[in-house]
């Protein structure tokens, strides 16, 4: 990396990391590039509420955080963003958790792009310019990756074994049983009723693993995982199901659309 400053400062960027020196690092990068203000929070929870205060160009998001996770919290951001009718906000995953599995889940949660710590300025400038330059969520790029991992269409026909009719049906009972399970996890979580929670999201989880559903399948997953008594609040339990039901609309969308194609 040479002495040269990547960007105008112009940007407003919120960074959500609980270690001291990470914070100094990372802040020290977003200053050597120039790529501008930091506001800095020790957990997820903490992120959230900021987020409700003040707008953001950029969140850098720890994985791992006290009170709520970045996985949680970014499932929070993106409900506030639904709800309000806000624009897209870029979220950065800041992680030491570097599989393919923990990549997944950081970018099904709703997270943009993901950087392993430590960051070094060179990656950190490509993340910044892939999120913020090259425009956000609304850019084809994207949309053709969130519509890939919501539905994988040739697994989806190799799991159907090619019969259209076959999943014509598995649509139909798709759609008429998922609305019934989210309504039964939410009234778990308002009954603290963990073990069925865990039950109906494992149920959830069987039929969208048929339907090769990528992002719903790990929702589904996580809240599976969430739902052990204790392991996370009511609003953090609801942000993850809403999510859930809105993966599931866009499933419905895109085997409708399968439907009218030709199989092979």
């Amino acid at each position: 990396m040479n002495d040269k400053k990547e960007f105008s400062g112009g940007y407003n960027i919120l960074l959500a990391e609980d270690d001291k020196m990470n914070q100094m690092v990372v802040t020290g990068l977003i200053k050597m590039l120039n790529i501008g203000h930091v506001e800095i929070v020790k957990n997820g929870k903490e992120a959230v509420n900021m987020f409700n205060a003040h707008r953001f160009d950029l969140i850098l998001m720890d994985g791992e955080m006290p009170e709520m996770n970045g996985i949680d919290a970014t499932l929070a951001i993106r409900a506030i963003e639904k709800d309000k009718g806000l624009s897209r906000t870029p979220i950065i995953a800041l992680t030491a958790h570097t599989s393919q599995e923990a990549k997944t889940r950081f970018l099904n949660s709703g997270m943009d792009d993901f950087l392993e710590k430590p960051p070094n300025p060179d990656a950190l400038a490509k993340a910044v310019q892939n999120v913020i330059r090259q425009g956000r969520s609304e850019t084809k790029p994207e949309k053709i990756r969130d519509s890939e991992n919501t539905v994988d269409v040739q697994k989806l026909k190799r799991i159907m074994a090619g019969k259209k009719p076959l999943l014509d049906k598995c649509l139909q009972t798709f759609e008429a049983s998922y609305p019934t399970l989210i309504s039964k996890m939410t009234a778990c979580i308002e009954q603290n009723e963990y073990d069925e929670l865990k039950e109906n999201a494992h149920r959830l989880n069987g039929m969208l693993k048929y339907l090769a559903a990528l992002n719903a399948s790990a929702l589904a997953e996580h809240l599976e995982s969430m739902g052990d008594a204790g392991n996370a609040t009511s609003t953090d339990l609801t942000s993850q199901v809403r999510a859930l039901d809105d993966e599931c609309l866009k499933i419905i969308d895109i085997i409708k659309q399968v439907l009218t194609e030709d199989f092979p």
